[in-house]
């Protein structure tokens, strides 16, 4: 009798396929036969069979599928009327005599005893074991991998749901593709072309990003004259590649392409090492050949000035030749300073440099209505863009190891925008020496000594004047360059305000620009007219003070709060007397507060001992005030 989970959850003895009952029922079978032999807790069933889905009385309902998962399991051994009676007698004597199935109390739980063997997530492990003893051609090689083939029947653990269910599925997916990459190889160097293209159809339509796959079996389509089957298949996975990925197929795939289309294909399959992936236990496995990710979002056409700091960028961003660390650059600023665009411009100055790709993610350190990313979901999407599928039960510095081994011996450009903290960033850090990092976020990084640091602040009155004009119009800015210089001021020289300012007038272009500028002359209107299309100065300045009042750290917390309190001091400065006597508090409590929001960015110091924050700022911390 075998336990099958490599496709619909079931039993087989006797050569017939015996259905183990309803689903939660089966769903014990497979979270017992996925540790065979190994006794599995109660609570792990629990959470296994049900996730957060727990019924009134969990045990109760557990103890039910047991009992009569016992009573199916002893009749199929058996022969008796819940299974068919032409495999009569114990399942152990059919292959090798081995000893009956048995599901037995175990402490707090259970253990399915069963030979490891007769549970094909297992048997198809032992088989690939024994694969990669032999050399290529041996035939105990190819009657391995030919039997551990004929075990898998379709999507793992089909119709189970919840994340056990879902994390098993994706790794013993990433074996079997590895699997059937290296059994296609073998068919094709026995001249079985007609077996790889049938066998691998259905399978390249389930993982159209198997890159490995879609080649072999292209290949094996080509040696039986269906070239267009052949170019359609390529089609349909560039296609999918683009749509789930955002890059395009890799080169190894994409020459394959183009070798058919001249007719210029070799007439022997270049045998070459495929990936085998682990067992269900996790790893990873390649699932896409070598993508040329161009990840960076479009580049600003109007971009005005950053002269010194494109310069630091560009000097830091250098080729290196002592084979070192890559280099990784900081740029850094307060909301709305224009961080992002500073990056994403000189990464396409850049991108020449960089002829593997440029990878671009999204931290959402500081965005409102969206939590920061994990450094283990940015990893996974990094593998995944690079090809890389990662069990999603890998701990983070696994993930980090995988990620920066797929970038060793590459020259990408990495932008890591938004970051919240070096927490979020330290594992993300490329291994290659050709590689390059720059990262955006409000404040610098903690304790990497080795980073080019850019801080980035207001553009002048003249630049902001031209970024306007730019936006704008030069000829509406130019008949009115008063008020466009008193609106630049008004925008304090942020680039987010003054494009908001000029959409603004794009949008209305009856309007003089100094009717903008009366607007935003008066404060009571100022941050309204900082609004466009969803897009405002205020959400961006509401990231980095709900990231401090919302978090865990007691000082963050207290800098928060008194946030609120400074926006209702007089004056343009402030020092840590005055702020001391406004909080109500020492003069050394005052003076730590002050500086973790100059640390956020919140604030201004000039010098030691001064701060200043910014009007801008400040309207939105009495409105904030108002909502306390």
């Amino acid at each position: 009798m075998k336990v099958r989970l490599l496709g619909p959850v079931d039993v087989e003895a006797g050569g017939h396929s015996l259905d183990a009952g309803p689903l939660q029922r089966r769903a014990v079978l497979a979270a017992l036969a996925v540790d065979a032999g190994t006794p599995v807790s109660i609570d792990v069933l629990t959470e296994r069979v049900w996730g957060v889905q727990t019924p009134d009385a969990p045990r109760s309902a557990l103890y039910a599928h047991v009992a009569r998962l016992r009573r199916f399991l002893g009749s199929a051994e058996r022969g008796t009327p819940e299974a068919p009676a032409d495999h009569r007698g114990a399942a152990g004597k059919e292959e090798g005599g081995r000893g009956p199935v048995r599901l037995i109390r175990h402490a707090d739980g259970y253990v399915l005893e069963i030979d490891r063997c007769d549970v094909d997530l297992h048997r198809v492990g032992q088989l690939l074991a024994a694969s990669r003893t032999g050399a290529p051609g041996d035939p105990r090689q190819v009657a391995a991998l030919r039997a551990a083939m004929d075990l898998w029947r379709g999507e793992p653990l089909s119709s189970l749901t919840g994340y056990w269910a879902m994390k098993v599925r994706r790794s013993a997916e990433s074996q079997l593709i590895g699997l059937a990459g290296a059994w296609a190889a073998e068919e094709l160097r026995l001249g079985n072309a007609a077996a790889v293209a049938d066998r691998l159809a259905g399978i390249v339509e389930a993982h159209p990003l198997a890159e490995p796959l879609v080649a072999v079996r292209m290949w094996a389509l080509c040696a039986l004259g269906r070239t267009s089957e052949a170019l359609q298949s390529y089609a349909v996975a560039r296609t999918q590649i683009a749509e789930q990925l955002g890059v395009e197929p890799g080169p190894e795939l994409r020459n394959l392409h183009v070798a058919v289309l001249r007719g210029e294909l070799e007439d022997t399959y270049p045998i070459r090492a495929y990936p085998i992936g682990t067992p269900s236990g996790g790893g990873a496995v390649r699932v896409a050949g070598s993508p040329v990710p161009r990840q960076l979002p479009p580049d600003v056409a109007s971009f005005v000035g950053r002269t010194r700091e494109l310069n630091r960028i560009h000097a830091a961003l250098a080729p290196t030749r002592d084979g070192g660390s890559p280099p990784v650059v900081m740029i850094y600023g307060a909301a709305g300073v224009g961080k992002s665009t500073v990056a994403i411009h000189a990464a396409h100055q850049l991108a020449d440099r960089y002829p593997d790709g440029q990878l671009y993610l999204d931290l959402s350190g500081y965005s409102t209505g969206a939590a920061p990313l994990s450094p283990g979901e940015s990893l996974a999407r990094l593998l995944r863009t690079l090809g890389v599928a990662a069990a999603p039960s890998i701990p983070v510095d696994e993930a980090a190891a995988l990620f920066r081994s797929a970038m060793a011996e590459r020259r990408m450009l990495l932008v890591l925008d938004n970051a919240a903290d070096a927490v979020q960033v330290r594992p993300l850090r490329p291994g290659g020496t050709g590689c390059g990092l720059v990262v955006t976020g409000r404040q610098p990084l903690a304790g990497w000594g080795d980073v080019w640091a850019v801080p980035i602040g207001p553009l002048p009155v003249d630049e902001a004047v031209a970024l306007l004009a730019r936006l704008a119009g030069r000829d509406r800015v130019g008949a009115e360059p008063e008020a466009a210089a008193a609106i630049a001021r008004w925008c304090e020289g942020l680039p987010l305000a003054l494009r908001i300012a000029a959409a603004r007038l794009v949008a209305r272009p009856g309007w003089p620009l100094a009717e903008l500028r009366d607007r935003l002359a008066d404060e009571h209107r100022r941050l309204d007219n900082l609004e466009f299309d969803g897009i405002g100065l205020r959400s961006s300045i509401a990231g980095t003070y709900e990231r401090l009042f919302g978090s865990a750290d007691p000082s963050a917390r207290a800098a928060a709060e008194a946030f609120i309190l400074l926006s209702t001091a007089g004056g343009d400065e402030l020092s840590s007397s005055s702020a001391a006597r406004v909080l109500a508090r020492s003069e050394a409590y005052a003076e730590r507060a002050l500086e973790r929001l100059v640390d956020a960015q919140l604030l201004e110091t000039s010098a030691p001992g001064t701060y200043r924050m910014g009007d801008l700022v400040r309207l939105y911390a009495r409105e904030r005030s108002l909502q306390n």
